[in-house]
Order: C-alpha cells, then structure tokens, then sequence
C-alpha cells in the first residue's frame, strides 16, 4: 500500500482529552500522543474533530517535505531516535550526539547505547572506552540489548578492560534474551569450544540455532542441516510415530551406537545427541566431537550418512541438524 495522505489518515493514532485550565479557559484539550498536535474547545467532540484536522495538515506538510512519518504508537521520542541515526547514517555526528545526549537525559536506553559505540568508535567524539563503558552499564541498567553486546565484547577481547570471560557470557546471554542475533552467535561459539561440557554445548547449540534461524550467515554454515527443506510428501513412519518417546529415543540412539558413531570414533571423532523433539515435527539434534569437529567432511558426507541412517530406522520426514 502506497505510504500517501489517505494511508497515513487512515491509521488510528492514539490521542488523549484532558478537561480543565487550557488555551480557552474552561475546556477539553485533545492531543495526538505521536505529535506536539493538540486542540481546545468547550466541546468535548470538537476538541477531538479540531486535534484531527491539524493533524490531517500535519501530515500533509510532512509528506510534501518528505519527511517520514511515525506508525501509531511511536511517537515524538521515536522520530528524534530517527532523526539522530539519519544523522548518524550521514556521518554528521554532531547532530547525533547532541540529539542523543538530551534523550539520555531522559532515560532513553537506546540513546545511552548509541554513546557508547559513539565513544568506542570515536565518531563525533574522541576515542574513550572507559566512558564507552559507562553508557554502556547506563543502558545495561534497562536491559538494552545492545548494550549488553557491547559490554560482552569488551570483556571477550580486552578493549578497555581486563578479559573476563564469566562477564562476556553473562552480557551474551542477556543479549541473547532479547533474541540478539550476533550475541547468539558469538555466545554459541564460546560455549561450544570445550564439547566435553553437555550443558554448554545443549546451549550453545540452542544458540546457534537461534542465530541460524535469524539468517545469520556463518550460523547457517556452521549448522549442517538448516538447508535441507522438510520433506512434505514422505511417506510416515505410523509404526515408529506411534512409540513413547522415550521408545523412540531408544530406537535412534541404538542407530547410533550401531551405525554411526563406530565410524567416527574409528577416526578419532563422535557424536552426542543433544536434543530429540518429536512434535510437531520430528527434529534430532547432533553435536560432532573431537576430530569430526570443523571437518570439512563432516559438513557432507558424515551428515548424509547419518541422514540416510535416521530416514530408514524413521522416515525421510525428519529434520537433522549437526554442529
């Protein structure tokens, strides 16, 4: 749909109407919450039918200037963040920090953030990791989850601070809470070094994952598997599908031991199940270790091998992921 004056004065923005001392003396006052637009009147409808019009020619002037404009619920604070990373985006970095220092100054968590890298970087600024860090914390203070990134590669590469590995996997994974694509994917990495620990690499695989399934790239490398479509037409296994779970579990994991992880083990390498759900799709979950880890092998042939094996004790209606 075209972005014109009827799709824009179509859209339900929030207004409020407050009644007492105002521009008129006794009367409604009615204000759009995404704009500094607002009318008085005696008349509780007019106030409101008012506001409305001086929004419509709001609008309007806006549209002609080719301005952009907020969806309901943005609001005045969410334009002056638009505006600083225009600004930003045009390397005119004076505007961007003037605009996001005064919108620090009211609690804006993303403001802070964006000082941060303004002072990591130093675009606008000189170069300061200690006050990097310190917008950084501010931010981290409401949860930013790009602050928390941030404050996770401080502490993993030693930019400004001593390397605290304990503290970068504490910032990744609040981060990752707030389904941080790159945190996820550099937390995935770090957990996933030492694949002796199976509650690390249960997480970090569950991280990779979810950075995979977020389309990031080298994620959706180091994730065998995430190409592969569903096969939709395949013809079900009832007599498997029907088991308990814990049956199935037995049945694949005796697949296996017999099949599989003999061959690799023979070339100093295994295999773990990580996780097996079995609705509403059925999806195994592998973890390679030792020397089939990063084999460039294992990223082919090992994965077709252990595909063909789980489609004949199943059915080809299976989703396989190895890291």
């Amino acid at each position: 749909m075209k972005k014109d004056l009827a799709y824009y004065a179509s859209l339900e923005y929030p207004y409020e109407v407050y009644s007492g001392e105002h521009e008129v003396g006794d009367a409604y006052l009615a204000q759009f919450l995404d704009f500094d637009i607002k009318a008085a009147s005696e008349d509780y409808e007019e106030a409101i039918e008012l506001a409305h019009e001086y929004l419509i020619k709001h609008i309007k002037k806006e549209l002609d200037l080719g301005k952009e404009l907020p969806n309901p619920g943005e609001g005045i604070r969410f334009m002056k963040h638009r505006e600083a990373l225009a600004a930003y985006k045009n390397k005119d970095f004076e505007t961007a920090l003037e605009i996001w220092q005064e919108e620090a100054k009211i609690k804006n968590d993303q403001a802070m953030a964006n000082l941060g890298l303004m002072y990591l970087k130093g675009e606008g600024v000189d170069k300061d990791y200690s006050k990097a860090k310190e917008w950084f914390d501010e931010a981290s203070k409401y949860d930013n989850d790009s602050a928390n990134f941030n404050l996770a590669l401080m502490y993993q590469t030693k930019i400004g601070v001593e390397e605290d590995m304990g503290k970068a996997k504490e910032y990744f994974r609040r981060a990752v809470a707030k389904n941080h694509t790159q945190a996820a994917f550099r937390l995935a990495l770090i957990l996933l070094q030492d694949r002796s620990k199976l509650e690390e690499v249960k997480e970090g695989f569950d991280c990779m994952l979810k950075a995979a399934s977020n389309g990031h790239t080298m994620a959706s490398i180091q994730l065998t598997g995430m190409d592969k479509p569903l096969d939709e037409s395949a013809e079900l296994n009832e007599d498997f599908r029907s088991k308990s779970k814990e049956k199935q579990l037995e049945i694949i994991n005796d697949a296996l031991d017999r099949f599989i992880r003999p061959i690799l083990v023979k070339d100093g390498g295994n295999i773990i199940l990580i996780d097996y759900v079995n609705e509403p799709e059925l999806e195994l979950r592998l973890a390679y270790q030792g020397a089939c880890v990063g084999c460039s092998i294992a990223s082919t042939g090992t994965y077709s091998m252990i595909a063909d094996t789980m489609q004949k004790i199943i059915d080809s209606r299976v989703r396989l992921f190895i890291l």
